[in-house]
């Protein structure tokens, strides 16, 4: 968990840099914005992992149905963030997006580098 979330918090600033050179403070926000969606999400998938795992020992089909149900949190969450972020704060929307996943795509880092030492 620690690997993905410094992962994810390497890509946010560098596509935050990268926003602030382009487009200014107002886009580096932005970045940073998208970017706390992506930890938020990746919080609340590490706590309903956990919360599976402990239900699983009592019952499988209960820790399937909280894993369902963080799914659907986490979209909810994502989609309300993203119009907050848009709508009512008036961020641009590419840094923001961008960021998200950036840091999105540190799960796909994260699994290949875990993958090949594995491999090794």
């Amino acid at each position: 968990m620690r690997k993905l979330l410094l992962t994810q918090f390497v890509l946010v600033v560098l596509v935050a840099v990268g926003s602030y050179l382009h487009g200014g403070r107002w886009a580096a926000q932005a970045a940073v914005f998208g970017g706390c969606i992506a930890f938020i999400n990746t919080l609340l998938l590490a706590w309903r992992v956990r919360n599976a795992g402990q239900r699983a020992e009592r019952s499988g089909s209960r820790a399937a149905l909280t894993l369902y149900l963080g799914a659907v949190e986490r979209f909810v969450f994502t989609l309300l963030a993203f119009i907050v972020g848009m709508g009512m704060l008036k961020l641009p929307p590419l840094p923001m997006l961008v960021a998200f996943a950036a840091a999105q795509l540190g799960y796909w880092i994260v699994a290949a580098r875990e993958g090949s030492a594995a491999g090794e």
